[in-house]
């Protein structure tokens, strides 16, 4: 373990989403994970949700993000929060891909999407006092949540 991780020393991975998927670079400490998260053309997450807040800075490209009943169109360099908790998912509507760093508090790193390539940012001999570790939880389909509703909103 170390405090610092060369770039080429963290794994460029697949995040499995269900219907969709995207590449991903993922460190974590005691409180917080950051994801570096480069989505698809034409990529669809399900909604989901997970205990624990999410910063977002789109680096690039363009990436429509819903919340709950919200939907925000982030262009790059803008910033967007989604609350613990909340119902959300993004599209990218574009045939180009879009680079979204995202840190998580608590982290995510025990999620079964990342938790096999997850690196820890950890000083020799430190023991990890992780604040939590929440989880994705994808919304099942018969639930009454129609995501189709609030994209139809898309322009």
């Amino acid at each position: 373990m170390s405090l610092h991780a060369s770039g080429d020393s963290v794994p460029r991975q697949t995040a499995d989403m269900g219907t969709t998927s995207f590449t991903t670079q993922v460190v974590y400490g005691n409180s917080s994970s950051l994801m570096i998260a480069t989505r698809p053309g034409g990529y669809h997450s399900l909604p989901h949700i997970h205990d624990c807040e999410q910063l977002n800075w789109l680096q690039s490209g363009d990436l429509w993000v819903f919340i709950e009943d919200r939907t925000f169109h982030l262009k790059a360099g803008d910033f967007l929060r989604i609350p613990a908790s909340a119902r959300h998912w993004s599209w990218n509507r574009s045939d180009e891909p879009c680079t979204l760093v995202e840190v998580h508090t608590p982290g995510l790193h025990a999620d079964p999407l990342v938790e096999s390539y997850a690196i820890g940012l950890h000083d020799d001999g430190e023991t990890p006092e992780f604040l939590g570790s929440p989880i994705n939880s994808f919304l099942p389909p018969e639930s009454d949540f129609d995501p189709s509703v609030a994209e139809s909103k898309v322009k």
